[in-house]
């Protein structure tokens, strides 16, 4: 899981969006300093209660946060320090060295790595570009941070793969491959240049190239009684809308928990959907397969009330109500016990934020007009999923992801420095 540039999609920032928990609970520990060798890791942040969003909603803005985190922590300062995307940033992106590479190169990554799900797109895709010439494969699977080593990939959450799939991958393209380009054993394994897991039907799929050649854009739009159509609206469509409250901020999950969940990148999504700051589109059930594959462009038109927000774009996979997979226990009520309630299940397939204020450069934000219509638009990392028949394709717009990513106060400020006051 390659690292790229932590200000556009990995670890503590997307598209400039804070990650708070991440940033927080990481290196209140590991940021310290450790002015000689040892064997025991400093000790992190000792949460006061075992639930995040209570203990994040209570701290208020960032600046609490730094006064937990105290004085020693050289990253957090650099954080307030270099609020925009600027040249220490963008010196810091990998892909800028994606030049002239002679070794034979292996870009893994987890469909579903809350971490670095971005870096392994991102980086095989500059090397690519970059390096016409190395010998670069690409591998993603439906895993989490670091699953692919581990002894089972057949589920993330609730969500199942029908087999282990780490281990597939370990013994079918890891070990070969390490055989051959480390210890110069055996043959050239000869691996396609892409080998991707599609979740849905659960597959591997071998290509050329990525995204693959058979791949054709299409463009799925709201419609109106929250429906999604293939077919562009008119303009006399009514336009959708929500209250976005930072004192009630849209949870990342259901979970109570105080340590960022790995799951939440499959996470059941029928908890937003109930909410009335949350917007939901959806199809009818499909009446045939289908996949996508590739990258995911929001294009939103959106007038707010205030100087800034942030919108956050899911797109999910709605099982059918009667949905269970095989060998599940099914019970009348959770209390009964057996397996989680999957008929009618809302996959979080791929979900991503954009900081509005850098909906026309990342490096020079501005304030947006209040009751001014605006483009904002921004890519969620590839995909490679089938939304199968009689399942339906879902996507949420809201303008909160906590406390997976800070608060916008949504008054055009810098957040590192926001008072409590600025949040309306």
């Amino acid at each position: 899981a390659p690292v790229t540039d932590w200000f556009m999609g990995d670890d503590f920032h997307h598209n400039g969006a804070f990650f708070q928990m991440d940033a927080f609970s990481f290196y209140s520990g590991f940021g310290k300093p450790r002015p000689k060798p040892t064997t025991v890791g400093p000790k992190g942040f000792t949460f006061p209660v075992r639930d995040a969003y209570k203990f994040s909603l209570e701290a208020g803005s960032l600046p609490t946060l730094t006064k937990y985190m105290g004085d020693s922590i050289l990253f957090w300062k650099d954080l307030y320090a270099h609020p925009d995307y600027d040249a220490w940033w963008q010196a810091r992106d990998a892909r800028r060295a994606m030049y002239d590479i002679k070794p034979a190169t292996l870009v893994v990554g987890g469909l579903f790595d809350a971490e670095d799900c971005y870096g392994a797109w991102n980086l095989y895709k500059a090397i690519e570009k970059q390096s016409p010439s190395t010998n670069n494969k690409l591998v993603m699977g439906p895993w989490y941070h670091g699953q692919w080593a581990s002894r089972d990939g057949s589920f993330l959450g609730n969500v199942k793969f029908g087999n282990n799939t780490s281990f597939w991958y370990q013994n079918n393209i890891e070990l070969p491959f390490f055989n051959f380009y480390l210890k110069g054993k055996g043959t050239d394994p000869k691996l396609p240049e892409a080998t991707i897991f599609f979740t849905g039907e659960n597959q591997w799929k071998k290509f050329d190239q990525w995204p693959p050649a058979a791949t054709q854009p299409q463009e799925i739009y709201f419609s109106s009684n929250n429906g999604l159509s293939w077919e562009k609206p008119s303009a006399k469509t009514a336009p959708s809308s929500y209250i976005s409250d930072p004192a009630h901020p849209v949870p990342y999950t259901e979970d109570v928990h105080f340590s960022r969940t790995r799951e939440y990148m499959t996470d059941d999504q029928r908890f937003a959907s109930r909410r009335t700051d949350v917007l939901t589109f959806q199809t009818p059930p499909l009446e045939n397969d289908l996949t996508l594959a590739g990258t995911v462009i929001a294009d939103l038109k959106a007038s707010i009330t205030g100087t800034d927000a942030d919108f956050v774009i899911k797109l999910i996979d709605v099982f059918p109500d009667d949905f269970s997979y095989a060998g599940d226990v099914s019970q009348p009520n959770r209390s009964s016990g057996g397996s989680y309630p999957m008929g009618g299940y809302q996959m979080l397939v791929r979900g991503e934020i954009m900081r509005g204020k850098y909906r026309n450069s990342f490096s020079t934000p501005s304030p947006f007009k209040p009751g001014k219509i605006e483009t904002v638009k921004f890519d969620l990392p590839d995909v490679a999923h089938t939304f199968k028949k009689g399942h339906r394709l879902m996507i949420q717009v809201q303008s909160s992801w906590f406390p997976l990513a800070d608060r916008n106060p949504q008054t055009f400020v810098n957040i590192y420095q926001a008072e409590p006051k600025d949040f309306k």
